[in-house]
């Protein structure tokens, strides 16, 4: 899994290929062994190391949200979470913050089969009539549960260990319903404006290492402009090329510091004039 996820990236890294393949790829990366644990029938030669595969929406794989290795990772230990699916999906893909639970949230059990006969979206249910805790559950879970399809180590099911039918659809607060990995994908493809500002966001930090500021905003909103049919080539050369990846912040550009009132007292560090850009 862990060699799929790295031969993706690697490929849309290399092959310059449209950002919007990060969530919509027709494709992704398969050794024998793997595709088997998947359930995949289609032959593999690769026996060892993984190999590409074309037509992986047919079955069920391709994009980052139907990688092995973000379902397991973002799964309990022996069952399926929504809840920490829909915060991944919430946090990394639309970059909208969320707040960290209250003291008395309390939790699930991390085994479906302590559920006493509840599925984990009547549980959720139940954990949800704490006021506190449904306020943000109406924002994450439902970009959750449209993964309810994959296991918690990725593998598509057709129904839940105990027979009942799959539950992979949510309710936003405006009413707006989410059915199925395609029903998220289509969801998050009307939002393309703040995926792109949130990969833009998470580029430009990688890249100067630091916190985003102000005056970084224009160069965020050059690349969102770029929209998402564009490549990887394009995003990190106007990144580069930009005056903040080329320039460090030197002490003239600085506020100057207050005084101290002890005479002996050293001036705060400024960490703006470290190295950025990988300098």
């Amino acid at each position: 899994m862990y060699d799929e996820a790295v031969s993706f990236f690697e490929h849309i890294i290399r092959e310059d290929r449209p950002v919007t393949e990060l969530l919509n790829a027709d494709y992704t990366f398969l050794n024998r062994d793997l595709a088997k644990y998947y359930g995949i029938t289609k032959e593999i030669k690769s026996k060892d190391a993984v190999e590409m595969v074309e037509g992986a929406n047919a079955m069920n794989r391709g994009g980052l949200l139907r990688l092995g290795a973000i379902l397991t990772a973002t799964s309990a230990p022996l069952r399926t979470s929504p809840v920490r699916r829909g915060d991944w999906v919430l946090r990394r893909i639309l970059g909208t913050a969320v707040p960290p639970p209250p003291p008395d949230a309390g939790s699930i059990p991390a085994d479906d089969k302590l559920f006493g006969g509840l599925s984990v979206r009547e549980r959720l249910a139940v954990h949800k009539r704490n006021a506190t805790c449904a306020t943000c559950h109406s924002r994450i879970d439902p970009l959750g549960f449209p993964l309810e399809h994959y296991d918690s180590t990725g593998r598509w099911r057709e129904k839940y260990s105990d027979g009942k039918q799959i539950e992979d659809f949510g309710t936003l607060s405006d009413q707006t319903q989410i059915t199925g990995i395609n029903g998220l994908l289509d969801y998050l493809q009307k939002q393309q404006n703040q995926v792109q500002r949130t990969l833009a966001h998470k580029l430009v930090g990688y890249a100067l290492g630091r916190t985003l500021q102000l005056s970084d905003q224009p160069l965020v909103d050059s690349l969102v402009a770029d929209g998402n049919q564009a490549g990887f080539s394009k995003l990190v050369g106007e990144i580069v090329t930009s005056k903040q990846f080329r320039n460090r912040v030197t002490q003239e550009d600085t506020p100057a510091q207050a005084p101290t009132h002890r005479a002996d007292a050293q001036a705060p560090k400024d960490f703006s004039t470290q190295k950025v850009g990988g300098q």
